[in-house]
């Protein structure tokens, strides 16, 4: 099988081909490398050395010049520029970016035999339904996708991968090519960066902070691990049932508050701080929990990880590698 990732360098991009290639699928990554900044990024650079592995260095945002194959089997959508940080530090880019990534590659696929297309997109596309009181948690997908006035810089992200789910869908129509579209709620585990809450709840603990700063403590979240995640996704792209379907990922089964995920992983590192509550931030959602019953119906998945198993995992992936960071970021969902 001929398998295509865009940001297959990221977070949950590598972790996908990594399955893939243990599947013995060939798989071609297409990333910009705007996550890495020049680094060079090891775990990358021994898995491109698999003889199944090709890994192409793209500008995703302009034209695509790359000679085309004549089939792919999947083609995996996961490029775009993510982090609740950044949603707000450069809106125009985040909406920009994700916009044309999107339209450059549906360009490029235009000539190309695929026998599968998913595109990933995310819960965040909600938090506008949150702000008018038509959220209903667990959430499902007949949830109404709302945006209020295009003037929260937090819907940079949102908005983007929401139009992203309507291009794939209709070039899908338009091309004859079986389409899906995911929905990511809340992953988490190994290499997935410092700026989402349990990575950076992690590196402040390792840099012992005290008081230990959170914000919204009573928020909840529903967090899934990055396995289950992966397998969700190729289960989705391997399902006839999902063709023109919108299918949520993530783990329903441990909704657990801000503050208590804090605790936790206090008690996973041995250590006990006192908790300093510093507010909710501006647009954040209360409460995210998916509702993951038609993925299970669909496919028949369901997410195996306890939520203290996945962050065992998590953090000895992190002290292996940050334990000697000294973070002043606060944990951001």
């Amino acid at each position: 099988m001929n398998v295509l990732i865009t940001g297959g360098a990221g977070f949950i991009g590598l972790h996908l081909a990594r399955y893939h290639v243990n599947r013995n699928d060939s798989v071609t990554i297409l990333d910009s490398m705007f996550k890495t900044d020049g680094a060079i990024d090891p775990e990358l650079e021994q898995f491109r050395t698999n003889p199944l592995v090709e890994v192409i260095p793209v500008d995703l945002t302009g034209p695509l010049q790359l000679q085309r194959p004549s089939a792919v089997d999947i083609v995996y959508h996961l490029a775009a520029i993510n982090g609740t940080r950044l949603f707000y530090e450069i809106p125009y880019q985040v909406a920009r970016t994700n916009l044309a990534i999107t339209m450059n590659l549906l360009d490029w696929l235009g000539d190309i035999s695929v026998g599968r297309l998913v595109y990933s997109s995310t819960s965040e596309v909600y938090a506008g339904a949150m702000e008018i009181g038509a959220l209903v948690v667990p959430t499902d997908e007949t949830v109404p996708v709302v945006f209020p006035q295009p003037t929260s810089e937090r819907f940079s992200y949102g908005t983007s991968k929401f139009m992203g789910e309507f291009l794939c869908s209709q070039f899908g129509k338009q091309a004859g090519v079986p389409t899906s579209v995911i929905r990511y709620h809340n992953i988490y585990g190994p290499r997935m960066g410092t700026k989402h809450v349990i990575p950076e709840f992690f590196l402040r603990l390792f840099a012992r902070e005290t008081p230990f700063r959170i914000f919204g403590g009573n928020e909840t979240r529903a967090f899934c691990y990055i396995g289950d995640a992966v397998e969700a996704t190729h289960k989705v792209a391997d399902t006839p049932e999902c063709v023109g379907e919108i299918v949520h990922i993530g783990n329903a089964n441990e909704e657990i508050a801000i503050e208590k995920l804090a605790i936790m992983m206090m008690d996973l590192t041995g250590e006990r701080f006192p908790i300093l509550e510093q507010g909710r931030r501006a647009s954040s959602v209360g409460r995210r929990c998916p509702n993951t019953e038609k993925l299970k119906r669909l496919t028949g998945f369901e997410a195996k990880t306890g939520l203290r198993e996945g962050l065992q995992t998590t953090l000895a992936w992190y002290w292996a590698h940050f334990q000697q960071s000294t973070p002043t970021a606060q944990g951001r969902v």
